[in-house]
């Protein structure tokens, strides 16, 4: 792994809008944005491979930037993501689809106050406080400014609704709108070929090589903390909706507005603002 890359993974800096030129150059940069057919993509775990390659299926797809995004709660290796990369690399190489090298991107300010700051308070006027919610609002949305500067109206990521009958919070119906709601807010796509695919066995046939779920790819540190101790999952839809509509959809397209504007936003107080205009 790249030593420079290998230093951003370990300090987890602030990688939004001006992203390093040994990462992205600034000739690859122009080169993107001439293509019509460009998408970018989420490299995470097995999902997102599977999205990428049936993706390539359903839309006029001519290339991919993957793009990884940190959040500070992950703990394993990274070389299952740079494994990742290298094979959908070979596999889209065939489709004649060229791929481009993966760019990561971080910011744990972002993180925090989307699932950190406001705990307390989102417990007690939502009913729960699971990070999960606000993490994967974090992931898509971070990937925005990105987007925009290289003319991508497409990005490619491997939620889905169902897993073989098990529920995951940030993935219900209502959280993936809402992903889907916020980059429509800037005029982006945000591509779910797989969200009603249930069957992991179909994931692995659309991959074509065994992969477990869960396996082979980075872990978080807060897995599992909306889960009872048999392993339901008890949530109310309008507690869901409030959420998003009232707080995290607001909080996060300020934040990125404050991002495309070219300034640093400052994180708690933009925070504090959306909280205090909430209605009660």
């Amino acid at each position: 792994m790249d030593p420079r890359l290998l230093q951003v993974l370990v300090e987890k800096p602030e990688i939004v809008s001006e992203i390093p030129s040994w990462m992205l150059p600034e000739d690859t940069i122009k080169e993107l944005r001439e293509i019509e057919g460009l998408a970018m993509a989420e490299i995470a775990g097995r999902d997102s491979m599977a999205a990428i390659l049936r993706a390539l299926d359903l839309f006029d797809i001519e290339a991919i930037l993957p793009t990884a995004v940190y959040t500070g709660t992950e703990f394993g290796s990274y070389t299952s993501l740079m494994e990742t990369i290298s094979s959908l690399r070979y596999r889209l190489k065939k489709k004649g689809v060229k791929m481009y090298d993966p760019v990561f991107l971080g910011s744990p300010s972002f993180w925090w106050i989307l699932c950190g700051r406001f705990g307390t308070l989102l417990l007690k006027r939502f009913g729960f406080c699971s990070p999960c919610l606000g993490c994967h609002l974090y992931l898509h949305g971070i990937r925005i400014p990105l987007a925009k500067r290289i003319n991508s109206k497409k990005i490619i990521a491997g939620e889905r609704e169902f897993h073989n009958h098990k529920i995951k919070l940030n993935q219900t119906s209502i959280a993936l709108d809402a992903y889907i709601e916020l980059l429509k807010r800037f005029d982006l796509d945000l591509l779910l070929p797989l969200r009603y695919e249930a069957s992991g066995n179909h994931i692995t046939e659309i991959i074509g090589q065994p992969w477990a779920e869960g396996r082979e790819q980075l872990c978080c540190v807060l897995s599992k903390n909306y889960r009872e101790l048999d392993g339901t999952v008890i949530y109310d839809d309008k507690a869901l909706k409030d959420f998003f509509e009232d707080f995290a959809l607001k909080l996060a397209q300020e934040i990125i507005e404050t991002h495309l504007q070219g300034q640093t936003p400052h994180y708690e107080t933009i925070g504090i603002k959306i909280w205090e205009g909430m209605h009660y």
